[in-house]
């Protein structure tokens, strides 16, 4: 495999089963494959209730400001860059990058 793009996928992973997958598209990669990967920042959802967090790394959000989506998600929030390169360790970074989001609800 040459590229892997995960957009706003693999946040919804409990920690066992994120490094799983990280791993498993290492494994999957040929030499100088690309990875694109979205991640949730533990700043983002803010509008949003949430839950305590849970053994298996995943909190619950619910309560969508707009009304568009009802029910409860499962998100496993990323702390910092930090953590990031460290959820991603066996690839070799071309860019690590964050932006937070504007909330237009408050």
């Amino acid at each position: 495999m040459d590229f892997i793009f995960a957009n706003q996928s693999l946040y919804y992973l409990t920690k066992q089963a994120f490094k799983e997958a990280v791993q498993e598209f290492y494994e999957l990669c040929n030499e100088g494959a690309i990875i694109f990967a979205t991640m949730m920042s533990d700043k983002g959802y803010s509008m949003y209730e949430r839950g305590e967090l849970m053994d298996n790394g995943l909190r619950e959000v619910k309560g969508c400001p707009s009304g568009r989506l009802s029910g409860s998600s499962y998100i496993r929030f990323t702390k910092d860059i930090e953590e990031l390169k460290e959820d991603f360790k066996p690839f070799k970074p071309l860019f690590w990058g964050d932006y937070e989001l504007i909330n237009l609800y408050n």
